[in-house]
């Protein structure tokens, strides 16, 4: 397993990168973040990019092998995450990482489909999937800056419509998220008994 790569910087692309480690090119698909990042270090200099190693397409064992690359460990454990997401593989998660890692765990620790829904890639059941899998591990891949508050019960507003959904049979996941949805398309909502009827409006 090849978990970093450390070397020169030989080319910069949107999704790839390659360095060269004692004269051998490796080349790295990465996040436009992280290739922003490399730009910005410029070609030529020394970097280290820790890998995820994989293989893309094919049943196991048949498929392209390939690495992909992440500024941090935190990151490439986080990137570990998302692989459980049903139908999420490694060059769909690499792509979804668009935005820094601790905006997405914060959108996915909120419930907040809406927000997800923006990552390439990621449409409503996927949102929905990532959010399902992944609500109740995103604290340690929170900032301070990033860390809710009050969640996942959110503000009282929400708690109170969350403790009705649940009663009607909801997860609290599902709950969470439609409450997320309803209170983005109509934010001026103020009573639960009102959000909880957004939520079934929206259904």
């Amino acid at each position: 397993m090849i978990r970093f790569v450390h070397g020169e910087l030989v080319s910069v692309a949107e999704d790839a990168a390659i360095v060269d480690v004692g004269g051998i090119g490796y080349e790295v698909t990465i996040s436009p973040p992280l290739a922003q990042e490399l730009r910005d270090h410029g070609v030529g200099s020394t970097v280290r990019i820790f890998t995820y190693h994989c293989e893309r397409g094919g049943a196991a064992g048949s498929g392209t092998p390939m690495l992909v690359g992440f500024r941090s460990e935190l990151d490439r454990e986080f990137f570990e995450e998302l692989l459980s997401v049903p139908q999420l593989g490694p060059v769909g998660a690499c792509k979804a990482m668009a935005i820094p890692v601790p905006a997405i765990a914060r959108a996915i620790s909120e419930g907040n489909e809406t927000a997800l829904k923006q990552l390439p890639g990621v449409g409503k059941q996927r949102a929905r999937d990532m959010i399902s899998k992944l609500q109740e591990k995103m604290m340690p891949y929170l900032t301070g800056d990033e860390v809710p508050a009050e969640r996942p019960a959110g503000d009282d507003l929400t708690a109170e419509a969350l403790a009705i959904l649940t009663q009607l049979g909801l997860t609290q996941s599902d709950a969470l998220a439609r409450i997320g949805a309803a209170r983005e398309a109509e934010p001026d909502i103020d009573e639960a008994n009102e959000l909880v009827r957004a939520v079934f409006k929206r259904k």
